[in-house]
């Protein structure tokens, strides 16, 4: 009687210390990709080292080095407790002991199996803490997360008038162009690859140009085969209401609005929208920080 008391509680604890009994969950990149674009109370924590995370980080990650002192102290001022958190290291290891330790001090925990690593080879996209300070100088003016998105109606390549309105009950992926625009047109393979990884009953991409004629737009959208619905802003960039109502100073911007019509984030960065679509598409940065003073308003001033 007392060896197979002893056996089941030999047998619960591996259990134990195979399932929840650790406090966390595992997550493969594929699955964590997923939840990462399904929730939006997620917050993504890299307890890597400063320098590892500014040589590469998931987009939108937080960083608290695992190995400095005071890391749960940190946890608790810089994150919240009643939202979930996805936590990663390089490949797993340092990431399930901080997992396991905030899930002691009471935080809902996921830990990224295999970590940046298994991230990367997926080809999900990643951003540099060189790349975040392009969103720090040109993202500034966009509207912040939870602001209704401004209605406006402009006319499409076809001819057809299109109100922004529309497309309520899709996310939508709204960026502001131009042909003439160096970094605009880098830009489009990313863009491309993120439509074509999307489901389109879930994500619609709407595109505003400031081309300065119709004709020209119309064939540089024919000849790239540009995807999703293509508007012309005949106003121009400086002059454009609903670049002004969209806080653009700088292009392209890039919005991801959720299917109730209100603004996720605003950003210069398409590798911060295919991360929260949850593409599997490599995306990197399509333009390096220098050519974006191209697009700076004295030079893109029609």
């Amino acid at each position: 009687m007392f060896k197979h008391s002893a056996l089941l509680v030999l047998a619960g604890a591996a259990v134990c210390l195979l399932s929840s009994c650790k406090g966390y969950e595992d997550l493969s990149a594929a699955d964590s990709a997923v939840r990462i674009a399904r929730d939006r109370n997620l917050q993504i924590l890299d307890v890597r080292t400063p320098e590892e995370y500014n040589a590469g980080h998931i987009p939108g990650a937080a960083n608290i080095d695992w190995l400095a002192d005071g890391f749960i102290d940190q946890a608790r001022a810089g994150l919240d407790p009643a939202r979930p958190v996805l936590a990663y290291c390089r490949t797993g290891k340092r990431s399930a002991e901080a997992s396991a330790k905030l899930a002691s001090a009471g935080f809902d925990v996921l830990n990224l199996k295999g970590g940046y690593v298994a991230w990367t080879e997926g080809e999900r996209p990643v951003l540099t803490a060189a790349d975040e300070e392009l969103d720090v100088k040109y993202a500034v003016e966009l509207l912040a997360p939870g602001t209704p998105a401004p209605d406006f109606t402009l006319g499409d390549v076809d001819g057809k008038e299109v109100s922004f309105s529309d497309f309520r009950g899709r996310n939508v992926v709204l960026v502001f162009w131009a042909s003439w625009c160096p970094d605009c047109r880098a830009e489009i393979p990313d863009l491309k690859k993120m439509a074509a990884a999307a489901d389109p009953e879930q994500v619609q991409f709407v595109s505003v140009s400031y081309d300065r004629a119709f004709d020209t737009l119309c064939a540089f959208v024919k000849e790239q085969e540009l995807p999703g619905v293509q508007l012309f802003d005949p106003a121009g960039k400086q002059d454009s209401e609903v670049g002004a109502a969209y806080g653009v100073k700088w292009i392209p911007s890039l919005y991801l609005i959720d299917p109730d019509g209100k603004v996720v984030f605003g950003t210069v960065l398409a590798p911060r929208i295919a991360a929260a679509l949850g593409s599997g598409a490599t995306i990197s940065l399509a333009a390096p920080a220098p050519t974006r003073e191209l697009c700076a308003d004295d030079s893109c001033a029609e």
